[in-house]
């Protein structure tokens, strides 16, 4: 049920902690990079905890990795400088979205969108996502949170937007120094209305500069998404020597 931990259902937050907190006899809490939905995939979130640890970082891999993986894979585990944080100390994301034009097959259908078009117009998706591209107010394509977004700076750099097309498939790719609540998928779900006919790439671009919110740019569905890439500060990824072994109990 998406990666912040909630009572009563199974989060990725939880799970890692749960096992962390095994491993370590002590209770664990772990700080992301950011939290996505339910639905939303993953294969570069990050995440960071304190703990003592005496033993090679791939120890506590395996450890984390023992058992039922239940949709779950710890990839890499790594010492950081102390004052590393996994959400204050990124300075960009990479996001991607796959599409699939007609129908996907069962076996991809969790991890992509796929719906009945004959067709989408790549050309014009593409001239859309160069206009969206840069420093902008992006508010139109956040979304409402339970606190609003009063509290997140709508300005964000768009550096990227782009398509590859193999056969049927799509692949949008984005990375910027931020985003709001859902503004990858309202970006895709834009595109997406440009690419079926149903608006123009310069209406897309109106709606921005009128920053508002509306139904004309939908929220593309979770199971498309996947976050690729976390961006960090080099000098904080360098960590100081690891501890020196001790037996401890």
């Amino acid at each position: 049920m998406g990666w912040q931990i909630q009572n009563d259902v199974r989060t990725v937050q939880g799970e890692i902690q749960a096992r962390l907190s095994r491993i370590f006899k002590n209770k664990i809490i772990v700080q992301s990079s950011g939290r996505t939905d339910a639905g939303v995939h993953s294969v570069g979130q990050c995440f960071h905890f304190d703990a003592f640890w005496p033993h090679s970082t791939s120890k506590l891999q395996d450890a984390l990795n023992t058992g039922e993986q239940a949709g779950l894979l710890i990839t890499q585990i790594r010492r950081v400088h102390p004052k590393f944080h996994a959400r204050y100390s990124a300075i960009g994301k990479r996001y991607r979205y796959e599409i699939h034009v007609g129908f996907a097959p069962p076996w991809k259908a969790r991890y992509c969108l796929g719906r009945d078009w004959e067709s989408l117009d790549v050309k014009e998706m593409r001239r859309a996502a160069k206009m969206l591209v840069g420093k902008h107010d992006f508010r139109a394509f956040g979304a409402t949170h339970g606190q609003g977004m009063e509290n997140e700076h709508p300005v964000k750099d768009l550096r990227r937007l782009d398509l590859k097309v193999k056969g049927r498939h799509i692949t949008v790719t984005t990375e910027a120094n931020g985003y709001l609540y859902k503004m990858v998928r309202r970006l895709v779900g834009g595109l997406l209305r440009v690419g079926e006919g149903k608006i123009t790439p310069e209406r897309l671009i109106a709606y921005r500069e009128e920053k508002t919110i509306t139904a004309e740019v939908p929220t593309a569905p979770a199971r498309g998404l996947f976050m690729e890439k976390v961006f960090y500060r080099p000098a904080e990824l360098r960590s100081r020597k690891p501890p020196a072994s001790t037996s401890v109990k």
